[in-house]
C-alpha cells in the first residue's frame, strides 16, 4: 500500500479508520466496540456499522455536511497531515472532555497522536486494533498502573 493510501486511513487527529466499526472497510469485529460506537453516535447499531467513508476521503465531513474544526485547522488552514506536526500541539481542539468520556474517543486523541509520532504511520496502522481495544476494554487496576485489557 502506498503512503497516500495509508494516509487516508488515519485522521489528522490520530484515529485509525480500520479500527472503527463505522468505517466502510472496518476490521473491527469487537461487539463491545460496536456497541460503544452506536452509543457514541446515539444511533442503532445497524445504522452505525460501515456507514463512514473516512475523514480524509470526505474532506473532514465524514458523517454530514459539517466540517470538523480540527480537520479544517490541521489540513486546510495549516497544511499538515497530523495535529502532532503543529507548533500549537496540543491545543484546545484536542483537550480531554468529561461528558460522555466512556463512549467518546475524543479523550484518546493526544495519546493516539503521540503513538503515531513515535511508531510512524505503518506501525501505527498495524497496532491500531490493539490501541483501540485498550481504550474500549482497558482498565488500570492501580493509580498510575499500566492499562490491562
Amino acid at each position: 500500500m502506498e503512503y497516500e493510501e495509508k494516509l487516508q486511513l488515519v485522521t489528522p487527529c490520530g484515529y485509525c479508520c480500520l479500527s472503527c466499526p463505522s468505517y466502510v472497510n472496518t476490521r473491527c469485529t469487537d461487539e463491545i466496540a460496536i456497541q460503544k460506537e452506536a452509543a457514541r453516535a446515539n444511533l442503532p447499531v445497524k445504522q452505525v456499522l460501515k456507514s463512514c467513508h473516512g475523514c480524509r476521503p470526505m474532506q473532514g465531513r465524514p458523517f454530514d455536511d459539517n466540517l470538523c474544526q480540527t480537520y479544517d485547522c490541521c489540513v486546510n488552514i495549516k497544511g499538515m497531515e497530523f495535529c502532532y506536526q503543529c507548533d500549537d500541539f496540543p491545543c484546545l481542539k484536542l483537550a480531554p472532555i468529561s461528558a460522555g468520556a466512556e463512549v467518546r474517543r475524543h479523550n484518546t486523541k493526544i495519546y493516539n497522536l503521540l503513538m503515531l509520532k513515535k511508531l510512524g504511520l505503518d506501525e501505527y496502522i498495524r497496532k491500531s486494533p490493539e490501541i483501540s481495544r485498550q481504550w474500549i476494554r482497558g482498565r488500570t487496576p492501580a493509580f498510575g498502573g499500566d492499562v490491562q485489557v
